[in-house]
């Protein structure tokens, strides 16, 4: 008798990461938001978003909401935030 096992492991490929440099303040930046669909999570990005304006004058210009956590954001939204927005909040993480 044969037992065909599944190993459910699978080598880790690892790829630098490169960070844009942080803004110096965030006076007057122009913020993009993703909601990824979970439970409250656009709510606490729009109160985020309205002490970031009332403490730093920010500006909110583009709000994604994926169809769910899982989900990548779309090609179209991230050219949207590369040339809407100075930064980006995303939320909510597990």
């Amino acid at each position: 008798m044969t037992i065909d096992l599944f190993d459910p492991t699978t080598t880790v490929d690892k790829s630098a990461i490169e960070y844009v440099p942080r803004p110096q303040s965030l006076k007057g930046l122009k913020v993009g938001l993703v909601d990824n669909s979970k439970y409250n999570s656009k709510t606490l990005l729009l109160k985020i978003a309205d002490r970031l304006k009332a403490g730093y004058e920010t500006e909110t210009t583009h709000l994604v909401t994926k169809a769910s956590a899982g989900h990548a954001v779309s090609d179209a939204a991230v050219n949207d935030f590369k040339n809407e927005a100075d930064i980006v909040i995303a939320g909510i993480g597990d």
